[in-house]
């Protein structure tokens, strides 16, 4: 009979733990399965890339969270290719100058990934986060699911985790939700998935706008809901108390201060008067914001009004 090991209350409490160490504050912690979930093509990928090299390349923050611990990383893009991730880079404003972000567009499966992320990982031990994208790419070749075929597969998963001090992030995708469902049973499989999981990432944005949200929640800090945008000319996301590349930026803050102080329903040219600046720019100005819901179109033509969207987002399509 295997010795069963057995601790006492009081000597939990006699102990000292350390805190849980992040690599993003409350996203995504130093050991543990990680789900990001999300409807295809709204940005899933986008979003972890700009993750990776937010985390590899010494940036400040990640969508309004701190970044607490910088580490070498491992990308499974295995549905992309290096000519696109090439152009990826470029487009979100990286200039890698080392290879602490390393990349693999194909990995054996049929039931020997995990063995083979096992072998990386010991030739490899200075690697301390791994994206898998997606997770129905990594386990190609399964052909049944169940809870508990889930939840031993994720739990194989863990047990790598747990034995290499690693963050595992599995991207994979939203199914249409019922009506009377947890929003969590919206990730694809069974619950045996996100069972299993440490923190589960849920984005979620409608077609052609740069408004999304984002859903938490994990064992390792609070559950959550935040708003977050997609600005397509970088296709890169942020929050609206990002430094690096804010929406929210000083101009556009005294366009809204404006439109508060004169009231709903304000021309540019009023706005332009008010600021001394000049309509034309203010317009564009107006325009741009539009797309990111700080603004929209006022109850007459050429007017603007504050966004009734700031507080809201909408369902997946």
């Amino acid at each position: 009979m295997a010795e069963l090991k057995i601790i006492g209350a009081t000597v939990i409490m006699k102990k000292e733990y350390k805190g849980i160490p992040f690599f993003i504050e409350n996203l995504i912690p130093t050991v543990g399965i990680i789900i990001l979930a999300g409807s295809p093509k709204i940005g899933k990928s986008w979003f972890v890339l700009q993750l990776l090299l937010s985390v590899c390349y010494k940036r400040d923050t990640f969508i309004g969270h701190k970044i607490l611990k910088e580490t070498k990383a491992l990308y499974l893009s295995l549905e992309d290719n290096e000519a696109r991730i090439q152009e990826r880079i470029i487009k979100q404003g990286f200039s890698p100058s080392d290879d602490n972000l390393k990349f693999a567009f194909s990995w054996p499966a049929n039931g020997a990934e995990i063995q083979n992320l096992e072998d990386f990982l010991k030739k490899n031990p200075e690697v301390k986060l791994i994206c898998i994208d997606t997770k129905g790419k990594f386990t190609l070749g399964r052909v049944e699911e169940s809870y508990q075929l889930d939840y031993d597969w994720m739990s194989k998963l863990k047990v790598l985790s747990d034995k290499y001090q690693v963050a595992i992030i599995l991207v994979t995708h939203l199914r249409k939700r019922h009506a009377d469902e947890d929003p969590y049973e919206q990730v694809s499989g069974s619950n045996g998935n996100t069972g299993a999981a440490d923190t589960i990432i849920m984005i979620k944005r409608c077609r052609n706008q740069s408004k999304g949200n984002i859903s938490l929640t994990s064992r390792d800090f609070a559950e959550n809901e935040e708003d977050i945008f997609f600005d397509p000319n970088s296709c890169s996301w942020y929050s609206m108390s990002d430094n690096s590349n804010s929406i929210l930026t000083e101009e556009r803050q005294q366009i809204i201060d404006v439109i508060k102080k004169i009231g709903n329903n304000c021309r540019p040219s009023q706005i332009a008067e008010a600021l001394n600046k000049n309509p034309k720019n203010i317009s564009n100005m107006l325009q741009k914001m539009k797309q990111y819901r700080l603004v929209q179109s006022g109850d007459s033509y050429g007017t603007y009004k504050l966004s009734e969207e700031n507080n809201e987002y909408c369902e997946i399509i």
